[in-house]
């Protein structure tokens, strides 16, 4: 027991080797793109919920007038409209939070691939630093994004 010595932080951090940390590198890119796709549908689903429903109501109420239904199917297709109306603004809470969980996951695989080439002896030492400090910009960007959720990036 007198013979343990304290483990230095960078000897506990990963060491891997070019290969495996290009691998953790491109599975981060993989999922993070994956699930960033998905959060945009979903957002964009939401966003666009009220057009389907004025377009949903629209055909129901042209539908009813033209005399193809009468008013008992008519209140039914208005209430199942709302109610999928309702379904896809909420979903992007659900999908949404799921979606932002899988992006920081490959964000953090990606952290990981960067700190691992910063720590791998074989790069020239001003690579070694770009690496680190492309792990510490993503650390900081999962950290922010855990903390700030309603945070966006608005291109017009």
């Amino acid at each position: 027991m007198g013979n343990e010595r304290k483990r230095s932080i960078i000897e506990m951090l990963p060491m891997m080797d070019k290969e495996r940390a290009t691998k953790f590198l491109i599975y981060g890119f993989i999922v993070a793109i994956i699930f960033g796709t998905i959060l945009m549908i979903s957002k964009s689903i939401a966003d666009n919920a009220y057009s389907w429903f004025l377009l949903e109501s629209q055909q129901n109420d042209m539908n009813y007038m033209a005399g193809l239904y009468g008013y008992n199917d008519y209140i039914v297709k208005a209430e199942r409209a709302d109610l999928i109306y309702r379904w896809m603004e909420y979903q992007v809470v659900i999908v949404g939070n799921v979606a932002r969980i899988g992006v920081n996951i490959g964000m953090f695989f990606i952290a990981i691939a960067f700190l691992s080439f910063a720590l791998n002896d074989k790069f020239d030492e001003k690579a070694r630093r770009i690496y680190l400090v492309l792990a510490g910009l993503i650390l900081f960007v999962i950290i922010f994004t855990v903390f700030f959720s309603q945070i966006s990036v608005q291109i017009s």
